[in-house]
C-alpha cells in the first residue's frame, strides 16, 4: 500500500517544547476536550500543531509504540493520512487517535466510536478514572448505552472495582449482540477469580445436545462454531481448576457430534491431560477485556458480512470497525499474539500489506508465529531476502510445542518461493515432529500438498494415503482422490468422489469438487455442467463454485456465459486474487479478442504462485498466446431439480 504523505511542518525544537508545555498545562488532550464546549481558536491552532508534530503525542506508551516512522525515525504524523481510517489501515493507532482529537477540535463534536477509542487509550495508560469519564456520555444515549455500559464495566474491573463491574455488566449483558454478553461476563468473572460463577455462565450457554453441521454451508455451522468456542474456553478453565474429567467430557460430546474430527478432539483431550500446547495461565483482566473486545467486533462483523452476502458485497473488503476494535484491543494487551495475528490478518486479507507488516513488527517481543506471518507478508511484496531471514528466525524461535506448526508453515512458504529442495527437506521432517495422531495426519497431509506443488505426484499420493490411514475423514478422502487423478489413476479418484457425493448430495463444496474433477480429468462435460449448476444454485456467491461453473461453460463453448460467472468470481475475491480464476479469465478474454486483458490476467495468475506445471503453461500462454479456435459449442443441458431445489441422489 502506498500511503498519502503530506508535507509535515518542521518546528524548531524550542517551538516543539513550548507547544507541548502549553498543551500539558491547559489542554488535557488524552482526556478529550469537553464535548459540551467548542474549542477556542487558540486551542484549535494548538491541536493542529500537535497533529503535525513528529515527537511523542499525549497518548499512552502502548499507542505511541504503534506510530509509523519515516526514514529518519520520526513519526509520520496524522497529516500523512487523508482520513482517520487510513491510519488504521497503516496500523498507526497513534495517528488514528490524534486524528480523532483533531477532528473534534475542528467540529466540536465527538462520535461514540471516537469516545470509545480515546477511553481505551486512557485505560492503556492506567488512567481508569479518565477512561470512565470519557465513556460516560454514551450511557446517556439510547443507542449506545449498552455498549457504553459494557466498556465502562471493564474499566471498573481494571481499576480494581470488580463487584461494581460485575453488577453493571449483568445489567446489560443480554442486550449485547450474539453471545458477546455471556462470553464477556464469563471472562470478567474468571479474570477476577470468581471462577465457579464463570463456569456457570459457560454451562448455561452450552447446549445439552450438540448438533454438528452437515457441511460448511449448513446454517447450523455458525451455531456449532460458537459452541466449540464456548467449550474451548470452558475446558481451559476446568483444566486450570483441576476438573480434568469434566473438561475432557465436553470434548467427547463434540467428538460424538462430529465424528469427522474425532482424531483432532482426541488430541485436545490428551492436551488437557498433559498441558502440551495449552496457554493455561490465569487470565488477567487486561487479557480478558481485550478478548471481550475481539468477541464484540467479531459479532458485529458477522452481522455486516451476512448483510454483505445478501447484497453481494465482497467478503474480503476491509471491515473497518473490526480493524479499529482489534487495534484498540492491542493497546490493552499488546503481548497477545493471537489478537495481534487477528489484527494482522484483517489488513493482510484486504491486501494492505504495509499496514499488516507494521502490526507484526510493533509487537513488544518477536515470536515464531509473528515471524512466520512476517515472512508470508514479505513474500507478497516481493522482498524475498528479508522473507527468508524471517522464516529462519521463526524456526529458531519455535518452542517444542510449536515446531510442527512452524516447520509446516516454513515448508509452505518455501514452496511458494519455488525453493524446492528446502521445502521438500522440511516435508520429510514433519512426521518426526508429530506428538499425536492428529499431528501425524496433518504432517502427511501438508507434505502431500507440497509434493503435488512440485509435480511429484507419486510422493503426494503416498503421503495423502498415509494421512487417510490415520484420520479417515471426508476431507482426507478428497485429497486422496485428487492425488490419484494427478498420479494417473483417474477412475479410482472419481469413484471416491462419487461415493462422497452420494453421502453429501446437497453440499455445494462436494458438488463443486466432483464437477471440477470431471472437467479436469474426464470428457464428461454435460455431467459436470449439471453438478456445478446445482452447486451454484446452493451457493451462488461462493467464488470458487462460480469459477468452476464458468469454466465448464467455457469448455462447452459458451464464452459470454463463462465470462459472466468468472467475472463474478473475481469480484467476490477482490482485492485478493486466485491463480486459477485469473488463468481462466485470461483464456476467455483471448478468445473474445481482448488480448491485452488476457495477458494482464495471465500475469496476475503467475504472481499468485501456481503449481510448477501450471506455472510453465501460463508462462507459455503469456509469451505465445493461445493457438487455435475456442472450444466448440456444445448445447447446454437441461437441468433437473426436485421441487425444493435439492439435488436428488440419482442425479449424481
Amino acid at each position: 500500500m502506498r500511503r498519502q504523505r503530506r508535507k509535515r511542518f518542521n518546528f524548531p525544537n524550542l517551538w516543539k517544547g513550548l507547544i507541548c508545555l502549553v498543551l500539558m498545562v491547559s489542554l488535557p488532550l488524552s482526556g478529550g476536550v469537553s464535548a459540551d464546549k467548542k474549542p477556542t481558536i487558540i486551542e484549535l491552532a494548538l491541536i493542529k500543531a500537535l497533529s503535525a508534530y513528529a515527537g511523542n503525542y499525549d497518548l499512552s506508551a502502548a499507542a505511541m509504540a504503534t506510530a509509523v516512522k519515516d526514514e529518519t525515525g520520526a513519526n509520520l504524523g496524522v497529516f500523512a493520512y487523508e482520513k482517520p481510517i487510513d491510519a488504521i489501515k497503516a496500523g498507526d493507532t497513534a495517528a488514528f487517535l490524534v486524528a480523532i482529537k483533531t477532528e473534534f477540535a475542528r467540529t466540536g463534536e465527538i462520535r461514540p466510536i471516537s469516545r470509545f477509542a480515546l477511553s481505551v487509550d486512557h485505560a492503556a495508560a492506567g488512567n481508569y478514572d479518565d477512561a470512565i469519564t470519557q465513556i460516560e456520555p454514551l450511557l446517556e444515549d439510547a443507542e449506545s448505552k449498552d455498549f457504553g455500559g459494557f466498556v465502562s464495566a471493564w474499566f471498573l474491573s481494571l481499576s480494581g472495582q470488580p463487584d461494581r463491574a460485575i453488577r453493571q455488566h449483568r445489567e446489560i449483558a443480554q442486550n449485547l449482540p450474539g453471545l458477546t454478553g455471556d462470553l464477556s461476563l464469563a471472562g470478567l468473572l474468571e479474570s477476577v477469580g470468581r471462577t465457579d460463577e464463570a463456569l456457570a455462565v459457560y454451562a448455561a450457554i452450552t447446549p445439552s445436545e450438540i448438533v454438528a453441521p452437515k457441511h460448511r454451508f449448513d446454517p447450523q455451522a455458525l451455531i456449532f462454531s460458537h459452541i466449540r468456542m464456548v467449550i474451548s474456553r470452558q475446558t481451559l478453565l476446568l483444566q486450570r481448576k483441576g476438573q480434568l474429567e469434566q473438561a475432557q467430557s465436553l470434548y467427547r460430546k463434540l467428538a460424538a457430534a462430529e465424528p469427522e474430527r474425532a482424531v483432532a478432539y482426541q488430541a485436545a483431550i490428551e492436551s488437557l491431560a498433559t498441558g502440551r500446547g495449552l496457554e493455561n495461565g490465569n487470565v488477567t483482566p487486561a487479557a480478558a477485556f481485550s478478548r471481550a473486545l475481539t468477541d464484540y467486533a467479531l459479532s458485529l462483523s458477522f452481522q455486516r458480512r451476512l448483510s454483505g452476502a445478501l447484497t453481494f458485497d465482497s467478503a474480503n473488503s476491509l471491515d473497518e470497525t473490526t480493524s479499529v476494535f482489534y487495534q484498540l484491543a492491542l493497546l490493552i494487551d499488546p503481548a497477545n499474539d493471537v489478537l495481534r495475528l487477528n489484527a494482522y490478518e484483517d489488513l493482510f486479507d484486504a491486501t494492505l500489506y504495509d499496514g499488516a507488516l507494521h502490526i507484526l513488527r510493533t509487537a513488544p517481543e518477536p515470536s515464531a508465529r509473528l515471524k512466520m506471518a512476517e515472512a508470508l507478508t514479505l513474500l507478497r511484496i516481493a522482498n524475498t531476502d528479508e522473507a527468508i531471514l524471517a522464516i529462519e528466525s521463526s524456526l529458531d524461535l519455535a518452542s517444542e510445542d510449536q515446531r510442527l506448526e512452524i516447520y509446516s508453515g516454513a515448508m509452505r512458504v518455501y514452496a511458494l518461493f519455488k525453493a524446492q529442495d528446502r521445502a521438500l527437506e522440511l516435508a520429510t521432517m514433519l512426521p518426526d515432529l508429530a506428538q499425536s495422531e492428529a499431528d501425524m495426519a496433518m504432517a502427511y497431509g501438508l507434505s502431500s500438498a507440497v509434493y503435488s506443488q512440485f509435480g511429484q505426484f507419486d510422493e503426494a499420493l503416498e503421503n495423502a494415503r498415509a494421512a487417510q490411514r490415520i484420520d479417515d475423514t471426508h476431507e482426507r478422502r478428497l485429497v486422496v482422490a485428487d492425488a490419484l487423478a494427478n498420479a494417473g489413476e483417474t477412475d479410482a479418484g472419481l469413484l471416491i468422489l462419487r461415493t462422497e457425493a452420494l453421502n453429501r448430495p446437497n453440499d455445494p463444496y462436494m458438488l463443486n469438487t466432483l464437477g471440477y474433477y470431471l472437467i479436469l480429468h474426464t470428457d464428461r462435460l454435460e455431467e459436470a455442467f449439471q453438478v456445478l449448476a446445482r452447486a451454484s444454485l446452493l451457493a451462488p456467491n461462493d467464488p470458487y463454485i462460480s469459477d468452476s461453473f464458468g469454466w465448464v461453460r467455457y469448455k462447452m463453448g459458451d464464452l459470454e456465459g463463462a465470462l459472466r460467472y468468472i467475472e463474478h468470481s473475481r469480484s467476490i475475491l477482490a482485492p485478493q486474487r486466485n491463480w486459477e480464476v485469473e488463468d481462466h479469465i485470461g483464456d476467455i478474454y483471448w478468445h473474445l479478442g481482448r488480448r491485452d486483458e488476457a495477458r494482464l490476467a495471465w500475469t496476475n495468475a503467475l504472481e499468485e504462485y501456481p503449481p510448477k506445471e501450471q506455472q510453465a503453461l501460463i508462462a507459455e500462454k503469456l509469451s505465445e498466446g493461445l493457438s487455435g479456435p475456442p472450444p466448440a459449442v456444445i448445447p447446454l443441458p437441461n437441468l433437473s431439480l426436485s421441487r425444493d431445489g435439492q439435488v436428488d441422489r440419482q442425479d449424481i
